[in-house]
């Protein structure tokens, strides 16, 4: 864990976001449309949004629908980028510093939680439960994964070469699993699709409630 956090914490604001935009990678954009169409979909008055980085994403919020956007993330460098691309914001914006595995989650507070590419860098099975009891009844988890590419590697190599230090860190996880864990705590699949990326990489986009 302490390995982890201090990969995360040593990569730059700028190579993350040059990383994840940057042609051989492309999941920012796929990322950022795929939580607008959840948001859209779910219309939550509470979200929870877990590894939020720099806040890819938010700029969907409809604050006539949400009223609470919460975001976790380890780096405060990422979340301080957040604060000034978000400044003003209508609805209560509540940035919260530290692993996902450890930050307390208030229970039944959440229409939505969503979490895109971070289940593979933290102990999933022990955050399930915490992520299920903060969901409000009828609420969902959105999940997104990466699914193994057999031509391309976990993390792509880019430019930005801090990026390699994650490498290591990184676990796929099996949406099988996943779904099966879930159900153990209450979560009910109710939606599934994949996601092809120009990249060659793939993404499973999973829905449960």
């Amino acid at each position: 864990m302490i390995v982890a956090r201090s990969c995360w914490l040593e990569i730059p604001e700028a190579d993350y976001v040059g990383h994840m935009s940057s042609p051989a990678v492309g999941q920012r954009p796929v990322l950022g449309r795929l939580l607008g169409e959840v948001l859209k979909a779910v219309r939550p008055a509470a979200v929870l949004f877990l590894g939020g980085s720099t806040g890819n994403g938010l700029e969907y919020v409809n604050p006539d629908v949400t009223a609470r956007v919460v975001v976790i993330d380890i780096n405060p460098k990422y979340l301080l980028r957040l604060r000034e691309r978000f400044p003003r914001s209508v609805y209560e914006l509540d940035m919260r510093c530290g692993d996902v595995a450890e930050v307390d989650l208030e229970r039944e507070a959440d229409d939505l939680v969503h979490a895109g590419l971070i289940l593979e860098y933290v102990a999933w099975p022990v955050l399930l439960p915490r992520i299920a009891s903060s969901l409000r009844p009828g609420g969902v988890f959105s999940v997104i994964l990466q699914m193994p590419s057999a031509s391309s590697a976990a993390v792509t190599p880019t430019g930005f070469t801090r990026l390699r230090a994650l490498a290591p860190l990184f676990r796929f996880v099996e949406p099988t699993a996943l779904i099966d864990a879930a159900r153990d705590h209450g979560l009910r699949l109710n939606a599934r699709h994949t996601e092809s990326l120009p990249s060659g990489k793939s993404f499973a986009v999973l829905r449960f409630e």
